[in-house]
């Protein structure tokens, strides 16, 4: 059952999605931080739909039709998962994602007009649990005489691994991640692909 493990790791780091940006003119960068966060983490859509000037219900379409389609690609090729096996994984990771824990704290604004704003973090250890989880339940799976190839088995271990990290899940020690909010190339803010990832790396490190 080796290929759980890779899996398991693409998982990590497709949690945040987010390509949204404010073209409101009195913009507050920590807002949009905080909403953005809120939205996504937390399914709190109020406050992010309000500054994109959209509906809530438009705001949410849009994350969760991303992020499913983020882990839709990491089974494009596998052949021994249903997608009722893929949509009960996908709604794990949505329990992972409210274990986020942050607090948006200062914003700064610079010459240019971009800012820097300061997140407070507790990391949580669900992912550097995972490839324990994953070894316990493979091993429950094989003394039941189960095969990865057999249908049903490679998905259950997916969720119940996750399950059982979530089960166990504690935190670090506070960390303070500043990220940037800049213009794009259209004039609205927005945080970069790298700028988010190391929001997502602070709340939910890995073991390598």
């Amino acid at each position: 059952m080796k290929r759980y493990k890779k899996i398991i790791i693409l998982a990590v780091g497709n949690l945040l999605v987010l390509s949204a940006c404010s073209r409101q003119p009195d913009f507050d960068a920590k807002s949009y931080v905080q909403s953005s966060l809120d939205a996504y983490y937390h399914g709190d859509y109020k406050d992010y739909a309000n500054l994109l000037e959209i509906s809530e219900k438009d705001a949410k379409k849009e994350i969760e039709e991303d992020f499913n389609e983020s882990i839709q690609q990491q089974f494009d090729d596998s052949d021994n998962i249903t997608d009722k096996g893929i949509a009960d994984y996908a709604k794990k990771l949505v329990e992972v994602k409210k274990l986020a824990k942050y607090k948006v704290r200062d914003e700064k604004k610079d010459e240019d007009g971009n800012y820097t704003v300061s997140v407070k973090v507790e990391p949580s250890d669900v992912f550097q649990t995972l490839q324990q989880s994953s070894a316990e339940v493979s091993k429950e799976k094989i003394a039941q005489g189960m095969k990865e190839t057999d249908p049903g088995v490679f998905a259950s271990v997916l969720t119940e691994s996750v399950q059982k990290s979530i089960d166990k899940n504690s935190y670090g020690a506070p960390v303070t991640v500043t990220v940037k909010v800049e213009k794009n190339h259209s004039g609205t803010y927005e945080l970069s692909e790298t700028e988010r990832s190391k929001l997502e790396t602070a709340m939910f490190p890995t073991t390598e």
